[in-house]
C-alpha cells in the first residue's frame, strides 16, 4: 500500500521489480497467501493499511517517504539492503498489541473496533463532554473536558505524545489513559496526568446522561459518530500485528531523532 504521492509511485514499481527478479510475485491487491506487507509512506499510510487488511497475521513492513515514520523503519536509501535482509531471513519479528473497543449504545447494541494507536471520545460539536470512569468497575473519576485518548504502547509517541502522555516501550505490557483539557474545580475533579494501566485490566469510559450531543470516538484518526453511545470498554485486545524489524536499537535512534 501506498500513500499514492509519485515518490511513493515510484519506490512502490523499483520493489516491485526488484522482488520479482528474486522470484517473488509482489501484487498491489490484497493477497491471503502473501508474506509480507509492505507500506510505502509515512505512518498514516501503515496505520490505513494495518486496518484495510482487517489487522492481518501477514507481517507488515514500512518504507518511509513520509515525515515522522514511527512505524516506517526502512529509508528509501536502504532498500536494496531491506530487500536482502528479508530474502535471507535477516530480520526479527516484533508484535505489536491492539487495542478492543466495544461500543454499547442505549439499545444494548455492541460494536466493535480495533486500534493501534488509539480511541479518543468526545463530543461530536467538540462542547465539553462528561464521562464516568471504570477500572474493573471501580468508579475512578468523572471526567469533565475535551476529551479522553486511550493508546497502545506503539500509539503513545503519537497522538498522546503530544497530548503530553508519556511514552511506552512498545513491548511495554499496558496501555495509557491521557485526559485531553480537563476540568479541574470545585465542581470537577479531573484527573489532569496521564495513567498507565494493566493489560490485563479493563477500562469503561459512560457517557452521563447530562450530555445531549452525539459522541466522537475516534479509531486512529477514523471517525465513528455514535449518536445513542452509551459506553465503551476498551482492553488490550487478543489480536496483535506482526512486524518486521531490521535493527534492534532502531526504535531508540527514532525516539532521538524525532523528539530530541
Amino acid at each position: 500500500m501506498t500513500n499514492e504521492k509519485e515518490q511513493s509511485l515510484a519506490i512502490a514499481e523499483e520493489l516491485k521489480h526488484k522482488f520479482e527478479a528474486l522470484g517473488y510475485a509482489p501484487t498491489y491487491s490484497l493477497d491471503e497467501n502473501a508474506v509480507l506487507n509492505i507500506c510505502i509512506g509515512g505512518d498514516g499510510t501503515f496505520l490505513r493499511a494495518v486496518h484495510k487488511t482487517g489487522f492481518s497475521s501477514t507481517p507488515f513492513v514500512g518504507v518511509n517517504t513520509g515525515t515522522l515514520g514511527f512505524f516506517q523503519e526502512i529509508s528509501i536509501l536502504e532498500i536494496d539492503k531491506f530487500i536482502k535482509n528479508f530474502d535471507t531471513g535477516d530480520y526479527d519479528i516484533e508484535k505489536l498489541d491492539l487495542l478492543e473497543g466495544r461500543v454499547f449504545s442505549k439499545e444494548h447494541k455492541q460494536y466493535i473496533h480495533h486500534s493501534l494507536n488509539e480511541f479518543v471520545i468526545r463530543s461530536q460539536d467538540t462542547s465539553i463532554i462528561h464521562l464516568d470512569v471504570f477500572i474493573d468497575d471501580n468508579h475512578l473519576q468523572t471526567f469533565a473536558g475535551d476529551a479522553l485518548l486511550v493508546s497502545t504502547p506503539s500509539g503513545s509517541t503519537a497522538y498522546n505524545y503530544s497530548a503530553g502522555g508519556a511514552v511506552l516501550y512498545r513491548s511495554l505490557k499496558g496501555y495509557q489513559l491521557t485526559p485531553l483539557a480537563p476540568i479541574n474545580s470545585k465542581a470537577y475533579r479531573s484527573l489532569l496526568n496521564p495513567l498507565v494501566i494493566p493489560s490485563d485490566s479493563t477500562l469503561t469510559i459512560k457517557r452521563r446522561s447530562e450530555d445531549k450531543s452525539p459522541t466522537l470516538v475516534i479509531n486512529d484518526g477514523l471517525n465513528i459518530v455514535c449518536d445513542n453511545f452509551d459506553s465503551i470498554k476498551i482492553k488490550t485486545s487478543d489480536k496483535w500485528i506482526n512486524k518486521l524489524q531490521f535493527n534492534n536499537n532502531w526504535y531508540w535512534l527514532n525516539i532521538k531523532d524525532k523528539f530530541i
